[in-house]
């Protein structure tokens, strides 16, 4: 028998931000997880390879926050480019929200040592997961599903969140056009 993936997942939370980035990430994302599987009868023979989920939550002033409150995502799409500056994705393939890349050329705050992916709904570069807009966070996460989830499993996850995934081509890429994101595409 195959062990379930036993996953932490650190989410920052900063204010203002959307909470759809976190609520329908963290929603599609616990679907699969062993506490939720186990509601449905017919479906007990999965709880083996479901995952079992750990959530942390890091506040804005990254004091740890009691984590009782269940799962949310990663980061927010928007934020990306606030992290590049701390140099901490120089040289990853980063997608991001559209509208905070070209906010953050605009302002000549964009980190290009970062490869900028401006035309993916998400990327994934080694153990960097980047999604570039509300939606996409989804998409992320069901890429997410198909890397390290049982199939089966993960069928019945989409199924009963009755979502759609889309990966390319992003309708949303022409909000970058004509913006230099310096290695980025």
């Amino acid at each position: 028998m195959t062990t379930p993936p036993n996953l932490r997942i650190a989410v920052l939370l900063l204010p203002d931000d959307q909470n759809l980035d976190v609520v329908g990430t963290m929603d599609y994302l616990n679907n699969h997880s062993q506490a939720y599987l186990a509601k449905f009868p017919a479906v007990q023979h999965l709880l083996a390879k479901a995952p079992i989920l750990t959530w942390y939550f890091v506040s804005d002033n990254l004091d740890p926050i009691n984590g009782q409150l269940g799962p949310v995502r990663s980061m927010p799409c928007g934020l990306y480019p606030l992290l590049a500056q701390t140099g901490v994705l120089d040289g990853y393939h980063v997608a991001s929200n559209r509208m905070a890349l070209k906010f953050a050329v605009d302002a000549g705050k964009l980190n290009k040592a970062v490869h900028w992916v401006g035309d993916a709904r998400w990327d994934q570069d080694g153990r960097v997961w980047s999604a570039a807009g509300v939606t996409a966070e989804i998409d992320l996460a069901a890429e997410f599903e198909r890397t390290f989830f049982d199939l089966e499993a993960a069928e019945f996850a989409k199924v009963i969140s009755e979502v759609v995934h889309s990966d390319r081509p992003d309708p949303y890429a022409w909000v970058l056009e004509g913006v230099d994101l310096g290695a980025g595409k």
